[in-house]
């Protein structure tokens, strides 16, 4: 599970917002490129780069004319390859001079990509094919597309087709369940796991999850709807928004099955709530193991004629393998049959028991279901 330290720039330095409230501003440097080398040192294997004035959509804050860029700025741009761009190559403009006619922030994403070797995922104002070619040419190694999702997914297709699905990610901003665009400042009428589904079908195979309302404010991040949004659209997902400590970290990558591909870290970052190396530590940690959809069931015993109840079996039942199976150990006598599942259950899937549902209307005494949705 990947850690990215964020670096949000607005008016070339680098911030964080509240909730994405551009008036709930926080300054933490007037130099990101040595912020992005301070993250580099510690560890870190990715950046999240956010061009927030282009993601609020001033006019003049991505969309500089790119024929300003000589043919040579924009080679090696596009790839179709499909091998993650994480650590092998970068689009890393010679050593000189930002162009001064870039926005600042594009200005900040050059100076970036030539402070540091590892790579960078770029968003922020991204609404247009000349826009995706800038930010490749100018250091990025992957886009993310919010708006343009919601608005133009023949925007995404052509993406995908031009650059390779490692290279595009598809933001899902969501606000009470429901995409926000345009710097978080305009609520859709879609959902995220509608998006989410809309964007597998076009051959999206990640996505950035945010939920607007923890952004920023160090109140944890949203685990079971990352998990959910993963596991309904079959998207590996990144988590940001909100995360407060190691312990949200934790928390995600008991969640990594389920499709968590990482975490976005900002204000806990910039705050000391939690040290990168401990959040690269857990991340990098074997991924814990997966149930493949077990549940265990206890049958409800019938009393033989004679009064005494008949042999009690726990069985298991594997969704992925669609058969039923018996697990080690038995019942004990003083065990009732709650009890007697719960053990079962930890001893064969090592796994926390979510959610009981008991008094199925069925032949079978209860159920236990791992998941809670």
């Amino acid at each position: 599970m990947r850690i990215y330290p964020a670096i949000d720039l607005r008016k070339g330095r680098c911030v964080r917002l509240q909730r994405g409230d551009p008036n709930a501003e926080t300054v933490f440097s007037d130099n990101p490129a040595q912020m992005a080398r301070h993250w580099e040192s510690l560890g870190a294997e990715w950046l999240h780069v956010v061009n927030l004035d282009g993601a609020f959509g001033g006019s003049s804050d991505f969309h500089p004319k790119v024929q300003r860029l000589s043919p040579d700025a924009l080679e090696g741009g596009e790839s179709t390859g499909e091998s993650d761009p994480g650590l092998e190559h970068h689009n890393k403009p010679e050593e000189s001079s930002p162009d001064r006619n870039l926005p600042i922030n594009l200005q900040r994403l050059i100076q970036i990509r030539q402070a540091v070797d590892i790579p960078i995922q770029f968003t922020g104002g991204l609404r247009s094919v000349e826009d995706f070619e800038l930010a490749f040419s100018l250091g990025a190694d992957r886009i993310i597309l919010g708006t343009a999702a919601v608005r133009n997914p023949e925007l995404v297709r052509v993406a995908l087709e031009r650059w390779g699905v490692c290279r595009i990610v598809v933001g899902l901003d969501a606000k009470d369940g429901m995409v926000a665009t345009h710097g978080w400042q305009k609520v859709s009428q879609v959902s995220a796991v509608e998006l989410g589904h809309r964007m597998a079908a076009l051959g999206v195979e990640l996505a950035l999850f945010t939920d607007i309302s923890r952004d920023g404010l160090l109140s944890g991040v949203n685990v079971q709807s990352t998990a959910t949004l993963a596991d309904l659209t079959g998207l590996q997902v990144i988590a940001s928004g909100g995360v407060a400590g190691l312990d949200d970290i934790r928390a995600l990558k008991r969640h990594e099955h389920y499709g968590i591909d990482g975490v976005i870290i900002g204000q806990a970052l910039y705050t000391n709530a939690l040290e990168l190396p401990d959040a690269i530590e857990i991340g990098n940690a074997p991924r814990l193991r997966r149930s493949a959809g077990i549940v265990p069931i206890r049958r409800c015993p019938a009393k033989s004629p004679a009064g005494r109840n008949e042999a009690q079996l726990l069985l298991l039942y594997n969704h992925f393998f669609e058969e039923w199976q018996f697990p080690r150990g038995g019942v004990e006598p003083d065990e009732n049959d709650l009890e007697c599942a719960r053990r079962e259950f930890a001893i064969e899937t090592g796994l926390p028991i979510r959610k009981l549902y008991e008094n199925c209307p069925t032949a079978l005494d209860f159920t236990v279901h791992i998941r809670g949705y």
